[in-house]
Order: structure tokens, then sequence, then C-alpha cells
């Protein structure tokens, strides 16, 4: 077949005819314009290639524009990824010590396991999974769940498995080669001196969340890092946590190492120095648990009236916050929860428990403040009041002072040392059978509590804090507003408020601020447990806690010294008398609260206290969940660590 774009000739030339037709002459006239395709044939093949070529050229200069321009931050993201690794180096927390440098909260060393999931096989990951759990004791399911929601596209490190042991590590070493996309790692966990004694108060850390993640500082932390969770450590992460260093390593594509190519140091967290003394908290722990048991149910706390410093701060039971920081185990999670001792419950500033009598001193201030008694005022207690229904004078309310028999005249100083209901019932509610005393009412007594912050929370530099309850007819109206009889206040409401019963709650640090505020005169310091923060590295201090006044004066010189006399009395020859053989003088009061109202033999024991009594340094407050009366079960623990203060810290 003929090549439609080659001209073909004849061998011989053929002579032209001597006469040109119409046809003939009009062919030729158009001969005269060159043809693309006629004359020396080299021509037209170079232009077409040349066309070809530029065409070839702009598509191939397009594609690199596209690939290295368009698309060449993501191909380089890429081909650095499958090159070159950050791996994070965990900063140590910064550590925790008590007012004399008593490491509270040290760094120990723990192995992790972690996977990239941009490096685990494409094919077979499900049979190296399960070499990896034989070989390291792991629940194979476990590691399909960890792995099951992962980007298959990041090079992110995800955590496997926590607190490996350093066997394990060993051994995983050996066999890394069969494990691509796996690593061990090193890593600084928590750990804690004393944590049964000091879990509450120090918290726990544990392993970031998602929520956190989105919650702190972006860069800041890795994902598999560890925050602060609960107390002290979560209250001043910011300081604790410190800066992560980071390794630079280069791989190959399957992950395995082949180079370090630099370090970046991490950078440790800055160290508190609580306010807390260890040594006065290990003594208070050892006095409650000599006169309890493995179940006892307490809190105690120690603080400073003159700044509001917190010494010891301690509830019952604890519980072994280093399990936190290593990956607590399902099991042993379960135990804590189901726990009937409620070990992870913080009753210091959490619980809310009826005062009981330690309110007692309170409720003097305010009677003497509003002129319904003065220190010569004689209220006889018989051991009981009779009330008359309001509405059928038939019927007879009795309530009933502690002791039946009843305690005699009582001046207002005696009635705080003895703890006389009748007296404190009377002041508060007055008494229908006598003109004499009017009475508080329950407005006024509210307002009262109100000023020693009840009802509020007192600002503790410690997360959960409770704010209580201070019962008067506006919140039970509300507070019963579906019932008509029950929304009602009744003189009875008056009196159990008077004596910190019926709907009144307190936490133990609330009953130690207030016995604070008439220790110190009348002003009230906010409670505080960080003393400073300290630079790790240089030693200068970064952060220090100024005393803040939490409540200023509002009762009188005068007054106040008869509340703190009557105080003094209850350690002399009242129901604290155990007190009065102290080699430094103190004050207290006791209380003996009802909280089961179908069994009211079950109390809870209180005693408030502070020493010395003529220049007060420490007050102590001392709960015993059900611990039945005060003078019983809290007033030895209080004496045992006031002894032990005295001797140890006082004048020293």
């Amino acid at each position: 077949m003929k090549n439609p774009f080659e001209i073909y000739t004849t061998s011989k030339p053929q002579k032209r005819k001597s006469g040109l037709d119409f046809e003939e002459s009009a062919a030729d006239s158009q001969s005269l314009i060159e043809d693309p395709f006629s004359g020396d044939r080299n021509i037209p093949k170079q232009i077409w290639l040349g066309l070809l070529l530029a065409v070839c050229f702009a598509v191939f200069v397009g594609r690199i524009f596209y690939l290295q321009v368009i698309k060449g931050s993501s191909f380089r993201a890429l081909s650095e990824n499958n090159r070159v690794r950050s791996q994070p180096i965990l900063a140590p927390r910064g550590l925790i010590l008590d007012r004399n440098g008593k490491s509270l909260a040290q760094n120990t060393a723990s192995f992790n396991l972690v996977a990239v999931p941009f490096d685990l096989p494409k094919q077979g990951l499900d049979n190296e999974l399960q070499k990896l759990a034989e070989g390291l004791g792991l629940n194979l399911d476990d590691l399909r769940s960890k792995l099951a929601n992962a980007d298959k596209k990041s090079v992110q490190q995800i955590l496997i498995a926590q607190n490996q042991s350093s066997e394990k590590s060993i051994l995983f070493d050996t066999r890394s080669a069969e494990f691509p996309g796996f690593s061990m790692q090193k890593i600084p966990v928590r750990d804690y001196v004393e944590p049964e004694i000091f879990s509450h108060v120090l918290g726990f850390t544990g392993l970031i969340s998602q929520a956190d993640l989105k919650s702190i500082d972006p860069g800041k932390y890795e994902s598999v890092d560890f925050i602060g969770k609960s107390g002290i450590e979560s209250m001043y992460e910011k300081y604790l946590h410190g800066s992560n260093g980071q390794n630079l390593l280069e791989v190959d594509a399957s992950g395995k190492l082949l180079n370090l190519l630099g370090e970046n140091d991490p950078v440790p967290g800055q160290s508190l120095i609580l306010n807390i003394d260890k040594e006065l908290q290990d003594q208070l722990y050892s006095a409650l648990k000599s006169r309890g048991n493995a179940k006892t149910k307490a809190a105690a706390v120690a603080m400073n009236p003159k700044n509001g410093q917190v010494l010891a701060f301690l509830s019952l039971p604890g519980f072994n916050n280093s399990l936190f920081a290593r990956g607590i185990s399902q099991e042993d999670y379960n135990k804590l929860l189901t726990d009937k001792s409620l070990p992870l419950f913080n009753r210091v500033i959490v619980g809310t428990y009826p005062p009981g009598s330690t309110v007692k001193p309170m409720v003097a201030a305010a009677a003497l403040s509003e002129g319904v008694v003065n220190p010569s005022t004689v209220i006889y207690d018989n051991g009981v009041l009779v009330i008359p229904n309001q509405y059928d004078p038939s019927i007879n309310y009795n309530f009933y002072g502690w002791k039946r028999q009843g305690l005699g005249p009582m001046t207002i100083t005696s009635a705080i040392a003895q703890s006389s209901d009748i007296y404190f019932y009377t002041v508060a509610g007055g008494n229908p059978h006598s003109s004499t005393i009017t009475g508080l009412g329950a407005e006024k007594l509210a307002e009262y509590y109100r000023k020693f912050n009840l009802g509020k929370i007192t600002g503790i530099d410690l997360p959960g804090e409770k704010s209580g309850l201070v019962a008067d007819p506006a919140w039970k109206a509300l507070y019963y507003k579906s019932d008509a009889i029950l929304s009602k206040w009744y003189l009875g409401d008056t009196y159990h408020i008077a004596i910190g019963q019926g709907d009144m709650l307190a936490t133990p640090l609330q009953v130690s601020e207030w016995t604070a505020i008439i220790a110190n005169n009348g002003i009230g310091f906010k409670p505080t447990v960080l003393n400073k923060v300290v630079d790790s590295t240089t030693g200068k201090i970064v952060f220090e806690s100024k005393p803040q006044v939490l409540v200023n004066k509002f009762i009188s010189d005068e007054n106040l010294k008869i509340i703190q006399e009557g105080m003094r009395d209850t350690v002399v020859k009242g129901s604290g008398r155990q007190l009065a053989t102290l080699p430094i003088s103190a004050a207290g009061k006791t209380g003996t609260s009802q909280f089961d109202g179908s069994d009211p033999l079950r109390t809870h024991a209180w005693f408030t206290a502070y020493a010395p009594f003529e220049d007060p340094q420490i007050v102590i407050t001392v709960l015993v969940e059900a611990g039945g009366e005060g003078h019983i079960a809290a007033v030895p623990v209080a004496k045992q660590v006031l002894e032990w203060w005295a001797k140890n810290r006082y004048k020293q």
C-alpha cells in the first residue's frame, strides 16, 4: 500500500503536452504554492518532531511543577516520615517535697510498649500480635483493641502496654526484629513515698486522654504523656510537667532504626515545696491507726492560724496512688471503686458531715455580738426543753441535752466547756416558757455561720472542695417546695442547727477554718498547701504563695476573749480535759453528731483544737466517722499529735 505522505514518480520523465486545459492550468497554478509534503523530505519530519518534543516537554515540565510545587510538601513529608522520625523523650516531673525538704513524690523508671501505626506490617499483623502477646505475656485482645481504631498513616506513637518490667524490655530488645512497628521505651513515672498517708493531698498522675490533649497547650504533651489527674499533681500541673525532649532517628521503610541523627534533652518539671510537714502527718496517721483498724474512716487537718498554711492533710483510708502512675489494672481499679470504705473519697474537703457541738463557739459569738446574752447571763440546763405544738398545745416535743439529768446553771463560758445543748437551744431559738431570752432566730444564726465562711468553699489549692450547707428557712422552703409540711421552718429546726445537727453540713477543713478564725483573734486566712515553686535546674523561686485573708474581723476583741476562755475551759475542765496534761496550753471543742435517723446512737466523733492558747501556732481538727463520742475517739488523737508537736516543732 502506498504511503499517502510520500510522492511517487516514474523512472522516466514524460513530455508536457503543448496545450493546457482549465483543470490542468488551475492545478498547475496551485502547484506554485509550496507543498509541505513536497520538495526536500527531511524538512517536514523535523518540524513535526519538534512539535512532538515541545508537547512532551510541556507535559513533563507541568508534571514536575505539580509534583514539586503543588504536592511537594506532602510528598516531602511522606518521604521524611519514611526516613526520619521524632521519638519523644518524656520529661521527668518536678519533685514534690515537704516544708523541710523531705521527698513526698519522686520519679522512677518504667517501660512502655508503644507502636507507630505507619510502620506496622500491612499483612501478617495479627501473627505479629500473637507472637508479641506470647513473648511478653500480654492479652491478645487488648493488643488488637489498642490498634483497632489507630490511623494507619499516623507516625505518632500510641501506647500499647504500660509498666513493663526491665526483664520484658530486655526480652523485647533481643527479638525486636520480629516486631516491626513496635518499640519499648524507658520513661520516668511517679513514685510516691508513702501512698496511704499522702494519697489525697498529692493526688496521682495518669496517661493523658484525648480530652486532655484538646484542652491543653498544643505541642506541650505527647499522646504517650502523663498528666496530673487529682490533688496537688493536678492543681500545679503547669509547673510539674516540664518540657519533653526528642530523639531524631533515621529509619528504613519498615521502621527499623538506621541511625541516631540528633537529640534534644528534656527539661525536668519544677519542684514544689509544700507547707505540709511530713513527720507531723506521719504522727497524725499513726495516732488514728493506733485507735482504729484498717477500715477506719477518718479525716484530720492541721494548719497555722496565723497564715493559713496547711501543715497536715489526711483522709483515711488512703490508696496506692503509684498504681495510677504506672497504669492501674482494671482489677485493682474495680477493687477501689467497690470498697465500701471509699478509699478514693477525700474526706477532708469533699466529705460533708453534721458538725455537731463544734459549732457552739460560733453560736456564742453570734449571741454575744447581737446582745442576746452577756458573760453573766445564766441559763439553767435541766436536761430537756419541752416545746408545745404551735397548733395543738396538748402535744409536746422534748428537746434533750446530751446529759439527761441536766448540767445546772450555765454561763456562756461554762456552756461552751460543758457543751450545754439546752443553753444553745435557748440562745438560738428562745424558750417559750421564759420571756427573758428571745433567741437569735434562724436567719440571724445562719448569717453568722456564713460570716465564719460556712456554706462556702475555703478556696484551698486542691480540686473538688465542697461548700457544705447552712440551713435556713429560705433554703428549706426551696428544697422542699413540693411538700407543704416539710417546706415549713419550725422552732425545732432552729434548735437543731444551733448544735450542728439537722440539715447543717460542714467539711473537716471548714471546721478547722472557723477554729483558726477564733484562735487568730477573728481573722481567718485562706488555707494553702503549696509554699513555693523552685526551678529544678537553677534553684530559683518561680512562685511563692502569699497569705490571703479569707475572713475579716467581725467580732469584738472582748467577745472573742470570752469565747476563747470557753474553749480553754473545755480542755481544763470540760470534755477535752485529756489535753490538760500537755506540755503546752491548748483550747478546743468536742463534737458528737448524729447522722443515722434510724439509730441515734450512731455518731461521728469530732474534736477541734489550737495551741498554744496564749499564742496559737497550730490548729488541729479530727473527725472519725461513726467513731462514737468526740472525747473518746477524736480527743486522744489530737492529744498524741500535739504532744509530738510540742516536743519536736514548738520553738524550733
